[in-house]
């Protein structure tokens, strides 16, 4: 039984850095589930698809600015085109650093109380929203060109507008996600069957034998370490690639992009989406279209 383990990555940040500034181009991004003890402040230039991180996922497209707290196993899962010939490619910066990048007891000072709490609040990992958001966006570009006292600067005023910033948590508030080898190469194995085939039929059955468990055994594991069921999931996920269709296209109807997204009929599409999102999919792609 061959299973894959989320990788525990080693960021290749310099001892004499505090900082590393990452710019990722390739086909897709990087989409096996890994961690790493450095926090990570992610945006997105060029690309979309759907972001894991915990126990939870959205939705992610240009602009978007993710938080990602310490050891929190995440992937960025792109659309089936940036896996093909004909991908249009991708481009993110993300900036890592540690809690004691800065001196061990710097974010432990009076001033930095809001911070800290920032990086707390970052293991249930954060989507930046509202009006500072594209503000932060092109801070965080300009720390590519930036070089000495001017980068630590800017990364400091990059925290500051972060915490100020009208935020959404991927995780629930008592989110703890604690995964040991064997569990995390099962999770790595289901989530990775599941992108690929959200849009197909799945049992319980079929995707139970894909984590080498029973239906009873595999519904307790995903139970145990997303805090939902496997179907809560899949239907999750099939809404979060449901509202890349409706904004990336008004011509593509409804009941197009129900069928394409793995659902059986309109009715249930739409019951689902407006238990989720909270709005009807036809709303959900006219408030996009405004804004």
């Amino acid at each position: 039984m061959k299973l894959y383990q989320p990788i525990p990555f080693k960021i290749p940040k310099s001892e004499n850095h505090a900082l590393l500034v990452q710019v990722d181009e390739a086909a897709h991004f990087y989409n096996q589930l890994h961690y790493h003890p450095e926090f990570q402040i992610t945006t997105i230039i060029k690309g979309e698809g759907i972001f894991y991180a915990g126990n939870n996922m959205s939705a992610f497209t240009e602009m978007d600015v993710f938080v990602i707290g310490a050891n929190v196993p995440h992937l960025l899962k792109c659309s089936s085109i940036y896996h093909t010939d004909e991908s249009p490619g991708i481009k993110g910066i993300s900036l890592f650093f540690d809690e004691f990048s800065f001196g061990k007891q710097f974010f432990e000072i009076k001033e930095m109380y809001h911070l800290r709490t920032l990086l707390h609040d970052s293991n249930r990992v954060i989507k930046i929203e509202g009006k500072l958001k594209e503000e932060i966006y092109h801070k965080i570009i300009s720390t590519t060109s930036i070089h000495s006292e001017q980068l630590i600067i800017t990364f400091l005023d990059i925290l500051s507008l972060l915490r100020q910033a009208e935020k959404t948590y991927i995780n629930s508030e008592h989110y703890n996600l604690i995964l040991n080898k064997n569990e995390g190469g099962r999770l790595n194995e289901v989530l990775d069957y599941t992108f690929k085939n959200f849009h197909q039929e799945i049992t319980i059955d079929q995707i139970a034998k894909i984590a080498f468990l029973s239906r009873s055994q595999f519904s307790y594991f995903f139970k145990l370490h997303t805090g939902q069921t496997y179907i809560q999931f899949l239907n999750g996920l099939r809404i979060e690639n449901a509202c890349i269709l409706l904004r990336n296209s008004n011509s593509t109807t409804i009941e197009q992009i129900c069928y394409q997204t793995g659902f059986q009929n309109v009715s249930n599409f739409t019951r689902h989406f407006k238990k989720i999102k909270g709005i009807t999919p036809s709303n959900y792609r006219k408030l996009w279209i405004k804004a």
